[in-house]
């Protein structure tokens, strides 16, 4: 039941703060030719991007004519390029155009002009602003295509929008252009192992790490898949259009039919509900003879998990159906919910739409919240149930369900398709809470405590209420 967000959400997050990618600056040519000058980055900048420098590079020195435009370029570059490393990419871009305009044609100045629109591109990713991004990441193509940041920072911007086929080919076109691009591999390799390809997920990882030997998430997601492929013994799969199956041996195969049919008609069935269905084939793990919660690295609460992949006991599938069928529509939803709000929704949210489509009453949900002597603010409840204590994790549940039956209450389903929308569209949940909604996200949380948590009643000397 737990939910795991998947390490993919951190790399593109490291991704979105990225400090941006190097600038050239072409120079008059001169007798004497200075060497490249390395100037430091006003920030850190990742691995996978081009830390801001001033270069010379030969074959762009001579040319360059000694003539009145030329200078103009040279002059307009350069104020460029201190635009830029101070911060003002906006006013960068303008200098660079006005550079391009001057009409002496320089190499150096359409690849800054490249590397700036991508930097504002980065910008308006981190905005929640994934189609201008794309637009701006294009447009920087065009003038550049073969500059790997470029390519790198598309494909994330199409990875952030949910398509993952696309993002794909520009990460494998930009380690095409540039094969240290770390942050290519890392992003090819947790979609693979999303995909549960085990093999070609460790090739990206271990080429990751062979780049930056220090990178202790490589390290520890590398382990991670080493273990879960050395886990494997007699490894066979089954697949149904929606949904693939991995588990061990002949004896298996029951579990991962019976896991499949039912999958494909919650997916039928939740998909009717909310008018919504995932993009991508997902991926499902049975783990054999008691060994989940070692492999899935699940506390023994849980009995299913999602982290990208849905992940069940395979003993589990041969439960009575009703009881299977609850475990494997609570965790479709999770896949659901993530795949519509790109991994952004809050725990809550995602852990209370999985509870309301389990098929269930929730009387045992109402029954732990009425009679908790504390309950945990919804604000607390953004984050991964798995890193609570075990004493809160009922409460946490309970609360999910009973906000998530009051929303639906309160605002309907169209309102809250709506808000699956948004999450995935805009930065903040909040914004996209009353977006959806028409009322601000406090507003809920104040309304949903005074429902569930009435004031008491008082009475007054003369017997009467207030």
């Amino acid at each position: 039941m737990g939910q795991r967000r998947p390490l993919i959400l951190l790399v593109i997050v490291l991704a979105i703060v990225a400090t941006g990618a190097g600038l050239t600056e072409g120079l008059l040519w001169q007798a004497n030719q200075r060497p490249a000058e390395r100037v430091p980055s006003p920030a850190p900048a990742p691995s996978g991007f081009i830390a801001p420098a001033r270069t010379v590079l030969p074959e762009l020195s001579a040319s360059v004519s000694d003539t009145s435009a030329s200078r103009d370029m040279a002059r307009l570059n350069s104020e460029g390029m201190a635009l830029y490393e101070i911060g003002g990419f906006a006013e960068a871009l303008t200098k660079f155009e006005q550079a391009a305009a001057t009409g002496a044609t320089d190499r150096a100045v359409q690849r800054n002009l490249a590397l700036t629109k991508a930097r504002l591109a980065w910008v308006r990713l981190e905005r929640g602003e994934p189609d201008e991004a794309v637009r701006t990441f294009e447009d920087a193509n065009r003038l550049q295509p073969r500059e790997g940041a470029v390519l790198l920072g598309l494909g994330v911007a199409h990875l952030y929008r949910g398509d993952e086929r696309k993002t794909e080919v520009l990460l494998q076109r930009a380690l095409e252009a540039d094969p240290t691009q770390i942050l290519a591999h890392k992003l090819l390799g947790e979609i693979a192992y999303r995909r549960d390809d085990l093999q070609a997920a460790r090739s990206r990882f271990e080429s990751a790490l062979r780049l930056d030997p220090s990178d202790v998430a490589v390290r520890e997601r590398l382990d991670l898949i080493l273990a879960e492929a050395g886990a494997q013994k007699d490894v066979r799969r089954l697949e149904s259009p929606h949904f693939t199956v991995r588990f061990e041996g002949e004896q298996g195969k029951a579990p991962a039919r019976a896991v499949l049919a039912r999958l494909e008609s919650a997916r039928q069935e939740i998909g009717r509900r909310w008018g919504v269905y995932p993009d991508r084939k997902i991926p499902v793990v049975l783990s054999p003879g008691g060994t989940f919660h070692e492999h899935a690295q699940a506390p023994d609460w849980a009995q299913g998990l999602f982290d990208g992949k849905i992940r069940l006991p395979a003993e589990g599938a041969m439960r009575d159906r009703a009881a299977l069928d609850r475990v494997l529509r609570h965790e479709y939803t999770h896949a659901l919910v993530q795949d519509r709000t790109r991994g952004r929704a809050p725990t809550w949210l995602s852990e209370g739409l999985a509870i309301a489509c389990e098929g269930r009453a929730t009387d045992r949900e109402r029954q732990i919240v009425q009679s908790s002597n504390h309950l945990i603010p919804i604000r607390e409840l953004h984050g991964s149930f798995l890193t609570l204590p075990r004493t809160e994790v009922p409460l946490a549940y309970a609360e999910s369900a009973a906000a998530v039956e009051y929303l639906l209450r309160r605002h309907g389903e169209t309102a809250v398709r709506t808000l699956l929308t948004r999450v995935g569209e805009v930065k903040d949940f909040a914004s996209a809470f009353e977006e959806a909604t028409g009322a601000p996200y406090a507003e809920f949380q104040a309304d949903w405590l005074r429902r569930l948590r009435p004031p008491p009643v008082s009475i007054d000397s003369k017997g009467s209420s207030s």
